[in-house]
């Protein structure tokens, strides 16, 4: 039986590279759509974890397929580095970021492509959500798999804080009912409303 070594890194912890914050803030879903440098929908198509020549630890590499460029520019792939993954025995998860699984499909909200960040995602998970189907549409989730349903602008200070992976102004499915949530193409439309804004 294989032992395999586990390394945990804290996001909020102070770890030899000058890409990592202390901290990750929540963020609303309209600074998610204004801040990010790219925007995108596609599918995880191929993942690569390797060790870094600057010693910074395990780096994963996702390669998507580019359905559609909804802000900023990008060919028809796009690939993205993030800290943590599982070379050989050894696996390093850094807390609260979520590597992108093969297969999945979603839209992408990309801080930065000119420099190397822990998660190349804004706001970390807060950049991250999912498309699936239901109820016979492509709806829209956050990355925990939480149905959106709906969004709201009227945001007390009050509720900024550290992040939790959700970002503000988006409702969320309570019931667990599954309802039939923001289509894809609502969740993108969106997103574009916000961009024209600025």
């Amino acid at each position: 039986m294989k032992s395999v070594v586990v390394i945990i890194l804290f996001v909020f912890c102070h770890i030899p590279s000058a890409a990592l914050a202390s901290t990750v803030l929540q963020v609303t879903f309209e600074q998610l759509a204004t801040s990010s440098e790219l925007i995108f929908e596609g599918e995880a198509i191929a993942s690569e974890s390797t060790w870094g020549s600057d010693q910074s630890g395990i780096h994963t590499y996702v390669t998507f397929r580019v359905n559609e460029v909804i802000k900023g520019s990008a060919g028809m792939h796009v690939v993205l580095r993030f800290l943590g993954g599982t070379v050989g025995e050894v696996e390093m998860e850094i807390s609260g970021s979520t590597l992108p699984e093969v297969g999945e499909r979603g839209i992408y909200f990309v801080e930065t492509l000119s420099r190397f960040q822990v998660n190349p995602l804004y706001g970390v998970d807060q950049g991250h959500f999912l498309v699936i189907e239901s109820l016979g549409q492509q709806v829209m989730t956050t990355r925990s798999r939480q149905v959106i349903t709906g969004f709201f602008s009227d945001i007390p200070v009050a509720e900024s804080g550290l992040s939790n992976g959700i970002a503000l102004g988006l409702s969320l499915e309570e019931s667990g009912l599954h309802p039939s949530g923001v289509t894809a193409f609502q969740f993108k439309q969106k997103i574009r409303e916000y961009v024209q804004d600025r």
